[in-house]
């Protein structure tokens, strides 16, 4: 089971894909005024979500009956991070992006994503994290990406990059990856992409690349929305948001973490794809309501939360509407659980083990949850939601 599949390079639809992005990017097809007049509607915005102060409600309440914690290996874990971060921004310039990277606690988030996979599986699992977190920021980071306002070379970067995940998860491998790049932030995706490609099954493998490739698109068309002064409505920014989020490509290695391997059929079920589109949007829904503050110092508005409020009419109206949709989608998540658990109750081995992927899935929700509060990535530095959080925007 994948994202529906995305073709990526090498074709005449990429050629068209890119060429169509471009036009918009570089406004062609746009007046003067029709520029002005958006660029006008994205200041309106900034100005309605800036200062204001909103009460955001107990999320983890929301999430509270499902499970939760943090690996046992989180020290031996967080060494072996703060080396794979420094290996990636080794450069001097780099010297910044490293401290704030070490800052966001990446070692936490793998440990309570993954909170009881063995330490190889782990290590992996958090490696992937790094790799997608550095990768992001690579063209999206207003602080740090030099890519932001340069949309060719950024989808000259991603086209790289797709490329080495491609050839790093060949099995027989003939050629040297280093001719495809040799940019750090692309090429620690290796020990991933190997283990990955010799620890996993075709259907797997595959899954994990539909998924990265759906990320990679959707992380271009959403560069493309933030150099035009145009503004998504909130059903173009959440379609997109369900693949730059990357949460599909952490669920893609829930079976390899946990050491289990599903029948094709469970993976295929409705209520499988129910289970990965719910954990999505609690996860993507979450992170907008929870970095809403760090946007609005940015300056961005092409997120849940500021389309809402255009919508809505104010700021705590959408963190009100933002909440609902997780607890909604809680409800929605718990239902597809109970009927897959009941429809294969007569094997033994096929429920335990769907019961473990569930259950990953809810370690995911409550794990990002967990670390967004107390992570430096977010500016929110809370330790509970008990009674919900005043933020001022």
């Amino acid at each position: 089971m994948s994202a529906t599949s995305v073709q990526f390079a090498g074709n005449a639809a990429t050629a068209a894909h890119f060429d169509n992005l471009l036009r918009l990017v570089n406004h062609k097809d746009e007046t003067v005024n029709d520029a002005q007049h958006a660029q006008k509607e994205r200041d309106r915005l900034i100005r309605l979500m800036r200062g204001a102060r909103v009460r955001i409600p107990d999320l983890q309440a929301t999430l509270g009956h499902w499970a939760q914690g943090v690996n046992p290996e989180i020290e031996r874990l967080e060494l072996d991070s703060q080396e794979a971060l420094a290996k990636i921004l080794h450069r001097p310039e780099d010297s910044g992006r490293l401290k704030k990277m070490n800052r966001s606690g990446v070692a936490l988030f793998g440990a309570s994503w993954w909170a009881y996979a063995p330490y190889e599986a782990l290590l992996i699992a958090t490696l992937l994290s790094i790799w997608l977190f550095v990768w992001d920021d690579e063209s999206d980071s207003v602080e740090f990406s030099d890519l932001i306002n340069d949309f060719e070379r950024s989808c000259a970067f991603r086209r790289e990059t797709m490329a080495y995940i491609e050839a790093s998860m060949q099995k027989n491998r003939t050629f040297d990856l280093s001719t495809i790049s040799t940019n750090p932030v692309v090429t620690n995706f290796r020990p991933v992409g190997e283990t990955i490609a010799v620890h996993c099954n075709d259907r797997q493998i595959k899954t994990f690349l539909d998924e990265l490739r759906f990320f990679i698109t959707m992380s271009e068309e959403e560069q493309m929305y933030q150099m035009t002064p145009n503004i998504p409505t909130v059903e173009e920014y959440s379609n997109r948001r369900m693949g730059s989020s990357a949460v599909r490509v952490c669920l893609a290695i829930t079976e390899y973490a946990f050491g289990i391997t599903l029948p094709d059929e469970v993976m295929k079920d409705e209520d499988m794809e129910n289970i990965w589109n719910e954990t999505n949007i609690i996860i993507s829904t979450t992170n907008d309501i929870l970095s809403i503050k760090k946007e609005v110092a940015q300056d961005q508005v092409d997120t849940l939360v500021p389309l809402l409020a255009d919508r809505l009419g104010s700021p705590q109206a959408s963190i009100d509407c933002s909440s609902q949709i997780v607890e909604e989608s809680v409800k929605r998540l718990d239902a597809a659980s109970e009927r897959l658990l009941a429809r294969y109750a007569h094997d033994e081995k096929t429920r335990a083990d769907l019961g473990k992927f569930i259950e990953g899935c809810q370690y995911a929700c409550t794990a990002n949850l967990n670390w967004s509060m107390v992570s430096g990535r977010y500016r929110l530095n809370l330790t509970t939601m008990k009674g919900g959080v005043w933020v001022t925007l």
